[in-house]
């Protein structure tokens, strides 16, 4: 007997825009470290960063991937197959597309200024097609791949819909028995352990190019279904809730162990397995433990939450191209790469908070990532205010 769905996860929209939020953090300074590749390289540098970029990376898109599982899931189980498609297509692919076509060239072109120092230099770069020998979706590759997921999710519906019901049940009670199992991190570990181990870099790979890579989509595959499947025991949700802190702060400790050891211990030999093992068991304690947290604290509506979720999409589509933007005009900013980075961030979501506000919110555009156009006064930020 299926479980009743709500209207609206609440604790789940917040923790994937909260993970969205979080990319634009990693990014701001990943602009300003010397061991990550970047279009705009600063004059002002810092290895400071690279802890703190180890240490997002090796959650963020994972925790990700399983919300986009399980509210895939629950799409599909309420507006059927049909809908379901339309709304990724609408959602996911014509965004994808748009972007690849306006901004990916935008950020080119800034990085060719940078480069060049003419706006000129910059043109010819672009409409030289010299660029097309370095195309690459930069940040929204997250949106193919998620756009991969769903055709294996698909085939996966075809292929699992001819087993017998019987074996279904069975496939999943085993799921369900684990899941309430205190060591339930561990099975899940080991199928990204296992991914893990085809990476030639001890962490989460992103792709080079647009062309996929099966060891990449296998990698972020294993939180994708991980949530699907969570969402057919949803009804034992609670568990994370229960054991939120405990995972939280197992997570949280092999995470930081996962950093030190990386940036203390030589990446040959006998540390290849020391890495990815510890990486995997961090990753999936923290998936646990984090989408327990805010099962736990974030579940009820909040006015001001549901404001920032609608408005996650859209910032962080559009977040790159203005920090690249940010970082040409501070480019010879005589302050510290610790200091100029977080005056980016700021100075990034400070524009375009208003800009979804008022250009998008109550738009075409507006409907296309949200769903549906709202009026341009920010009331629900005025409700939490009062």
């Amino acid at each position: 007997m299926s479980q009743p769905v709500p209207s609206r996860y609440h604790a789940l929209d917040s923790l994937r825009a909260s993970m969205m939020f979080l990319g634009i953090v990693l990014h701001a300074m990943v602009g300003y470290a010397y061991n990550s590749p970047w279009l705009i390289r600063p004059l002002e540098r810092t290895s400071w960063f690279d802890p703190a970029i180890l240490f997002i990376h090796a959650f963020r898109m994972p925790v990700f991937y399983a919300m986009a599982g399980f509210l895939t899931a629950l799409l599909l189980e309420r507006y059927g197959w049909r809908r379901a498609v339309v709304n990724r297509f609408w959602r996911i692919a014509v965004p994808f597309v748009l972007g690849c076509l306006l901004l990916v060239p935008l950020m080119f072109f800034l990085a060719a200024f940078a480069k060049t120092g003419t706006a000129e230099g910059a043109w010819v770069f672009l409409f030289s097609g010299r660029f097309l020998s370095m195309a690459h979706p930069i940040h929204l590759w997250f949106l193919e791949y998620l756009l991969l997921l769903y055709a294996v999710a698909a085939v996966l519906l075809v292929l699992t819909s001819l087993l017998p019901g019987q074996l279904r049940r069975a496939g999943l009670a085993l799921f369900r028995y684990g899941f309430q199992a205190v060591w339930a991190p561990l099975p899940m570990a080991l199928l990204s352990y296992a991914a893990l181990l085809q990476s030639p870099w001890p962490g989460l790979q992103d792709p080079p190019s647009f062309a996929p890579v099966p060891i990449i989509l296998f990698a972020y595959a294993v939180p994708f279904f991980f949530g699907w499947l969570l969402y057919q025991a949803r009804d034992l949700m609670d568990v994370l809730n229960r054991r939120a802190w405990f995972y939280g702060l197992l997570g949280l400790f092999l995470c930081v162990a996962y950093v030190v050891l990386l940036l203390s211990l030589p990446r040959t030999g006998a540390t290849f397995h020391l890495f990815r093992a510890v990486l995997a068991l961090a990753m999936w304690c923290l998936i646990f433990g984090i989408t327990g947290l805010f099962l736990r604290y974030f579940s009820g509506h909040s006015p001001l939450w549901r404001y920032l979720c609608d408005s996650s999409y859209f910032i962080y589509l559009a977040h790159l191209p203005m920090i690249l933007l940010l970082q040409l005009v501070t480019f010879h900013v005589p302050l510290p790469a610790v200091i100029l980075a977080p005056l980016v961030l700021v100075a990034t979501v400070a524009v375009l908070l208003p800009v979804y506000a008022f250009a998008v919110r109550p738009t075409f555009v507006g409907a296309l990532l949200n769903g549906r156009r709202y009026p341009v006064a920010i009331r629900p930020v005025a409700a939490v205010a009062t």
